[in-house]
């Protein structure tokens, strides 16, 4: 079995970002495998928890993964990022790596957005990937950590069912712990214990992430932390503004001082992203600009227009999120491919310090690294969705009232479509089938 049969068997995908499945990943050998190490995204320590106690498992999956393109004809080599500050991680991989392997250490600086593909593939190669492109157009490849992780233990045989998640804000008891796949967040909220009453839940990072309110929603593959927040913390109030309140500021406060295109990383590396650009189509309601409103395909939504840059705190991100969600319902693709870009002389004094971030966004009392065991969650149910990835929807393998043991696959990719594969999280019987998602009860 070649190992890009072996990541598809056990449902491995990206679980660092979009949840791209690693098998396609690994269908084409490149020249440099980059190891996104730097979990920039403020709150987070999954990623390094992975990195400190499971370096063997992340160096065994980037082996595979570079002997796997070498049998191929191409002679790969490796650069893991790692933010220098964290040395604990830095100093394990360092001790990791053989003398004569094409493995090395990259340490970066405490800016945000450090961890996005585009950023890592730059700093480690020198290269930029063109407007709307993947790193393959460069002949780079980006791996998370947990990934790579991920695809030494499918080269065992062994599937995904749980996903490394850090759980903090207003809680008696943060961790950072493996997570089955398809927890309920009422079980992971009954391990942490709220403090507060009036709360909403932050899903992944403050920059990237989002509020709910469901304690019913459950955990995916892609899915790295969870917090409690006061209901009327001002970040929270900042993400749960609608669109028709942000559409209303722009027009009364905007200053199209461009800030918010000056700090943008997509402008940075040359790409035609000029947010301030949008807020001026929004702002007066003339002259249709056509090249700014499919601009919005090369937004990658990392949040530092709005969440950094705009001393309004307006939102160029969210009126891009609208132009994408209504261009893709027009039929309209992104029409932006430019590759002969260079990077804006400024980039380099343009990294937003990170920990300057978290006290913008009013959660530096948050930002601090469990410490207290990390409990074991075991829910008693779990509800695994099939579309966790990018592509079709899984197909359900089981029917309802089937016992199914932990690992069993429940789920597979429809026949010559993208997709993945998922697994139960628990074992049980299985109480609810649907195109969505397999409910599994103890």
């Amino acid at each position: 079995m070649t190992l890009a049969e072996a990541t598809r068997k056990a449902g491995v995908i990206g679980s660092g970002g979009a949840g791209f499945p690693t098998h396609v990943k690994l269908e084409r050998p490149v020249e440099d495998v980059i190891v996104n190490g730097a979990e920039c995204e403020p709150l987070l320590y999954s990623d390094q928890v992975v990195m400190e106690t499971r370096t063997d498992r992340v160096m065994a999956g980037l082996r595979l993964v570079l002997s796997d393109f070498a049998r191929r004809g191409v002679e790969p080599k490796a650069t893991i990022c790692v933010k220098g500050k964290y040395k604990k991680s830095v100093a394990a991989f360092r001790a990791a790596i053989g003398r004569d392997e094409p493995i090395r250490v990259l340490e970066l600086e405490n800016v945000y957005p450090s961890g996005d593909e585009q950023f890592l593939v730059y700093e480690a190669t020198g290269r930029i990937v063109p407007e709307g492109g993947i790193p393959p157009m460069v002949n780079a490849l980006v791996m998370n950590v947990g990934t790579l992780a991920q695809v030494a233990e499918a080269q065992d045989g062994r599937p995904v069912t749980e996903r490394m998640m850090t759980v903090g804000g207003e809680v008696e008891n943060p961790f950072v712990a493996p997570v089955p796949v398809g927890t309920p967040f009422s079980a992971i909220l009954q391990a942490a214990m709220p403090k507060i009453e009036d709360y909403v839940l932050l899903v992944n990072g403050p920059m990237m992430g989002r509020i709910t309110e469901d304690h019913e929603e459950v955990t995916t593959k892609t899915m790295g932390g969870l917090f409690v927040l006061p209901r009327r913390q001002s970040h929270v109030s900042r993400m749960s503004r609608p669109l028709s309140t942000e559409i209303r500021l722009s027009k009364s406060v905007c200053e199209v001082c461009r800030y918010c295109t000056d700090f943008c990383p997509r402008f940075l590396l040359g790409h035609g992203l000029e947010p301030h650009k949008v807020m001026r189509v929004i702002n007066y309601d003339r002259d249709l600009d056509t090249k700014t409103i499919t601009s919005a395909w090369l937004c990658c939504e990392c949040g530092v227009c709005d969440l950094w840059a705009c001393p309004m705190f307006l939102s160029p991100r969210v009126i891009f999120r609208q132009f994408k969600k209504r261009l893709a319902a027009a039929g309209i693709r992104n029409p932006h491919n430019n590759a002969d870009v260079t990077v804006d002389h400024y980039r380099k004094f343009r990294g937003i310090p990170t920990d300057r971030l978290t006290k913008r966004l009013g959660l530096s009392m948050y930002d601090h690294r469990p410490q207290s065991q990390a409990p074991r969650v075991e829910p008693n149910k779990a509800r695994i969705r099939l579309d966790q990835h990018v592509g079709a929807p899984a197909e359900p393998m089981v029917q309802q009232g089937q016992k199914v043991a932990r690992g069993q696959m429940i789920g597979a990719i429809p026949e010559g479509k993208l997709g993945a594969a998922y697994h139960a999280s628990i074992e049980g019987r299985v109480s609810q089938v649907t195109e969505q998602s397999i409910t599994i009860e103890r």
